[in-house]
């Protein structure tokens, strides 16, 4: 770096930091690799070591030789919002456009376009918006001084947070001025994900720091359920200094651990991208003021968000991969001599995790159904792609941008068309992908059973040649294991028994149902609110109806009292119950709804039948299901002009009770109440 772009850069970094700040080993290079014209860095350094710092620092050095703004590609609204206020701390005027702040796009569209901006912040997905590519791209394409790829293992294939829109980034690439430089960062790109991310954006320049993290102390805590492990966390947070984060893989066990640590009186909340962006915004805020003790989360906590005092990061259960694994306990120890770093492990962390690694690419006959769709001259939207195929929405979402992405299908409007009639799955690599997002689970299985330090089984994961034993963690230093007492594992498990779903009435019939877009649900057609016992195969009830179901072939009597209260606590007392009939397991049902109806003091009905149909796991939509339900089922006993309770073991999608619901509604019940004995374990996405 010539000594006048040094004495600015430094210039700006203490103007930011303090006039005694200075860089870090390796900071100034990538900085002046930033500001080389044409030039394409990678850098790859752990989390904390400060690569936020080298593109503000870079775009205010661009800026004062007379450079255009800079392009930020950013994958998380919670990243972005803390990269802008850095870039404020250095003195570069940024703005982000993105789906919370549609009221701003005019005036953040012109500040764009008068070049007032010194830095744009946008999502992958912002690259492929109609209105964003027409009106503001082409302008930041032609003067961009600096396109910043952030979390650039993204743009791999191999990326463990496999973002297709993040393929946008290289179109964008080769519409830049030549001049332009481009700079990707992260803490988690192995060599495989490095020769993958050269091999799409081209000749890359890699600057790679030691991924060792001297702060953590690793551990591993092996417990036998989710009551056990709830236990755990009530005993051991209150004990730690600080605050921390609990990660977990669905917002469901986000939800249920932020309410099991706030009855335990630890000050804690959920954190997942169900929630509102300005609940989440405040959530940021007070974790940052240290006004909550533990922040509950899925991912969408994660990547680069920035809180230097975060003394603990809690694994409730296993994550996929060592790059997100790496990703998440970053946030702890950044300006600390010492923070805790704990993985406990579950039964369930396997099953959840192989449902992400299948469900992250739709299976081949997705892809077909579309591309044979659009190919006769639909033009289909997803709704429309989804009532004609037998595959969720989800599947055919992703699908559709997939395709889209990789230029198969174009959008118009809502709707799309076939774009490349030559276009093969086979350009995916889905299947390399999928095998290799298995192997990385099994590395992480490996990580828990490591007999050697666990700082250096990560580094070497991530093909960090520094890696050594850290001296610290429980295999280079074994802890005492922890001590859970009988009374809070019990109180963890009475808690779980009581933590009933709620099964929400739907309001609208599947899209091409009734008609070729959504249908209302009439009024009088509408389900009560209703209830699950618990959650299949957790450690409340759900432990019983797994047994029940597969194993006894009979559900217990232990049952019988929860079901009883949960149900007498709702808001409309039924006065007759039936059940849900399967041709599969004819007794099962039926039997324990005698006995629920006998503890009820109602009577018990047998109003619906069935037809021999397919099973109702087979149907992959809601438009199958329903439909696999409406057409198969009849009410053979006309049921009492009275509210109903209508009975099934497990509630999945809901429209079974949705459709044999409405049936018995139509036949003269006044009310319907759903209940079932466990939800299926939710799959949400975080």
């Amino acid at each position: 770096m010539q000594p006048d772009w040094h004495a600015s850069a430094l210039a700006i970094l203490r103007r930011a930091l303090g006039a005694e700040a200075v860089f870090r080993d390796g900071q100034a290079e990538a900085i002046q690799a930033a500001v080389t014209p044409s030039s394409r860095t990678l850098v790859v350094q752990r989390t904390g070591w400060g690569k936020s710092l080298v593109y503000f620092v870079a775009t205010q050095l661009l800026r004062q030789s007379g450079k255009g703004p800079t392009l930020l590609v950013s994958p998380l609204l919670s990243l972005m919002r803390n990269q802008q206020e850095m870039a404020r701390r250095v003195g570069v005027r940024s703005a982000s456009i993105n789906s919370t702040n549609r009221d701003m796009w005019p005036d953040l569209e012109r500040s764009v376009l008068a070049n007032e901006l010194d830095l744009l912040l946008v999502s992958p997905e912002r690259l492929g918006n109609p209105t964003f590519a027409e009106r503001l791209l082409p302008w930041v394409e032609q003067h961009c001084g600096l396109l910043v790829v952030d979390e650039a293992h993204c743009i791999s294939d191999w990326g463990h947070d496999f973002r297709p829109d993040y393929r946008r980034i290289l179109s964008t690439v080769g519409r830049l001025s030549p001049d332009a430089s481009i700079l990707g960062t992260t803490a988690t790109a192995n060599d495989r994900v490095i020769a993958d991310v050269a091999r799409q954006l081209g000749s890359l320049q890699v600057m790679r720091g030691p991924l060792m993290r001297e702060s953590l102390r690793l551990r591993v805590v092996r417990l036998g359920d989710q009551a056990e492990r709830l236990a755990f966390l009530a005993k051991y947070i209150p004990k730690l200094p600080g605050t921390g984060i609990v990660y977990a893989l669905t917002v469901a066990d986000v939800k249920r651990i932020a309410e099991w640590l706030c009855a335990e009186g630890i000050h804690a909340a959920a954190y997942h991208a169900d929630l509102e962006s300005n609940v989440r915004e405040s959530l940021e805020d007070r974790f940052q003021r240290n006004e909550i003790k533990v922040l509950c989360a899925t991912t969408a906590l994660g990547m680069g968000y920035d809180k230097g005092d975060v003394s603990f990061v809690i694994h409730f259960q296993r994550p996929g991969s060592i790059i997100a694994y790496y990703q998440q306990i970053g946030r702890a120890g950044r300006t600390l001599n010492l923070a805790e770093v704990v993985l406990l492990e579950g039964w369930e962390d396997d099953e959840i995790n192989a449902y992400f690694i299948e469900s992250a690419f739709p299976n081949r006959g997705v892809f077909e159904a579309i591309q044979a769709r659009l190919g006769q001259g639909d033009v289909g939207s997803i709704n429309a792609l989804v009532s004609h195929t037998n595959f969720t929405y989800g599947q055919v979402e992703k699908a559709v941008r997939l395709m889209e992405v990789a230029g198969a299908i174009r959008r118009e409007g809502r709707r799309y068309v076939l774009a490349d009639e030559l276009w093969g799955f086979a350009e995916l690599r889905s299947e390399e992908v999928v095998a290799a997002r298995k192997m990385e689970l099994a590395q992480m299985r490996e990580y828990a059973e490591t007999p050697r330090c666990r700082m250096e089984f990560l580094a070497r994961a991530l093909d960090d040649p520094t890696a050594a034993p850290c001296g610290r963690c429980d295999r280079c230093r074994p802890a005492v294991a922890p001590s859970i007492d009988h009374t809070t594992t019990l109180r963890a498990l009475r808690f779980l028994q009581r933590h009933v779903q709620v099964i929400e009435p739907k309001k609208m019939f599947p899209a091409g149902v009734f008609a070729e877009g959504r249908k209302k649900i009439p009024d009088a057609e509408v389900l009560e609110q209703g209830l699950a016992l618990g959650v299949y195969g957790d450690a409340g009830w759900g432990k019983l109806v797994r047994q029940g179901k597969y194993h006894a072939g009979r559900y217990s009597d232990e049952l019988l009292e929860p079901a009883v209260e949960a149900i007498r606590s709702m808001s409309v007392v039924p006065e007759w119950l039936t059940w849900i009939p399967s041709l599969r397991h004819p007794e099962l049902v039926p039997d324990f709804g005698k006995r629920l109806a006998d503890a009820l003091g109602i009577p018990a009905l047998a109003c619906l039948e069935r037809t021999e149909a397919p099973e109702q796991k087979s149907m992959h939509n809601a438009s199958r299901q329903f439909l696999n339900v409406w057409s198969t089922f009849r009410v053979a006993t006309s049921p009492p002009q009275a509210a109903g309770l209508l009975f099934d073991d497990i509630v999945d999608s809901g429209w079974t009770l949705t459709a044999c619901g409405v049936l018995l509604l139509r036949s003269g019940a006044s009310r319907i109440v759903p209940f079932a004995l466990a939800s299926a374990r939710p799959r949400e996405e975080p």
